[in-house]
């Protein structure tokens, strides 16, 4: 599942796919129909084709795409969802393969595209963008003007932690104004936006907190030890990614990189006495040592 380190790959990625290149045609298959709402795929086509890139930034699991229509400012805003990717191929579209490949659902001339390939974008240099969506919760949505700052979801969002830095005495206040257990509240976007369930689940490893503790009652040494916590974490994700092809740890086949998360039974890597145990908050997997992140 894409959080700010997976992200932040894809922000790099675009960065250097796109810089100066121009939009030639958007295709999508029927089922991307979800992906664009409450838009329709046409109405996102005829926004953004032949519109050239500008910049790519990344506020928390968003990604904000700045392009150029004519002299006119176009944005993307695209969010990856649980299992959303882009993706590059090189393989330009051959005479008369672009109608075969539209009514196939096909993605690149000259070979198959990624599986789950539902948005195509084809640049001017030949290559072709794909949003790679296998559960379909991502989104892309076109900004007029580029004004993301005046997307609802977008003016939510507190200050990005690996942008901004995490300020130890705002994540106390943010912490202190709930009663939830502490795992739980980190998962609120308007306190640490592009922190998800893995990040959580290993910074309160590494800060020795226990999940289940309620927020407010978090000390000030500890909301330091977790601040440093999130962004070791999120930078050591982040230089492990090599290359564009990045592998979500729920993917058959894929390593897992992670001290705690989805480790449940093995031993602790840090005291290697206890077992990782798992637990279900707020509907989502939570995974610690109950040794290192004692209750009491």
């Amino acid at each position: 599942m894409p959080e700010l380190p997976e992200v932040e790959i894809a922000a790099r990625n675009l960065r250097a796919w796109t810089a100066g290149r121009r939009i030639v045609s958007i295709e999508s298959d029927a089922a991307a129909r979800r992906l664009f709402r409450p838009a329709s795929p046409s109405a996102f086509s005829l926004a953004l084709e032949g519109a050239r890139f500008r910049e790519v930034r990344r506020k928390g699991k968003q990604l904000l795409v700045r392009l150029e229509k004519g002299r006119e400012p176009a944005g993307l805003l695209a969010h990856l969802g649980m299992t959303g990717k882009w993706l590059r191929r090189t393989d330009a579209p051959r005479r008369g393969a672009l109608a075969r490949e539209r009514g196939a659902g096909r993605g690149a001339a000259g070979g198959e595209p990624p599986r789950f390939s539902r948005v195509r974008f084809r640049l001017d240099d030949g290559a072709v963008l794909h949003f790679v969506d296998l559960r379909l919760f991502g989104r892309l949505r076109a900004v007029p003007g580029a004004r993301f700052e005046e997307v609802r979801e977008i003016a939510a969002l507190g200050p990005d932690p690996l942008e901004d830095g995490i300020d130890p005495v705002r994540l106390l206040a943010g912490l202190a104004r709930s009663r939830l257990p502490v795992k739980v509240r980190l998962l609120d976007q308007r306190l640490l936006p592009g922190v998800g369930n893995i990040q959580a689940s290993e910074a309160l490893f590494r800060a020795r907190i226990d999940p289940r503790r309620r927020s407010d009652a978090i000390a000030l040494p500890e909301a330091r030890a977790l601040a440093r916590a999130i962004l070791a974490s999120v930078r050591e994700s982040i230089a492990r990614e090599e290359g564009p092809e990045i592998a979500y740890v729920e993917e058959a086949g894929a390593e897992n990189p992670f001290l705690v998360y989805a480790r449940e039974g093995e031993r602790c890597p840090r005291c290697r006495r206890a077992r990782i145990e798992r637990l279900v908050q707020a509907q989502r997997s939570t995974f610690f040592c109950p040794r290192c992140q004692p209750l009491g």
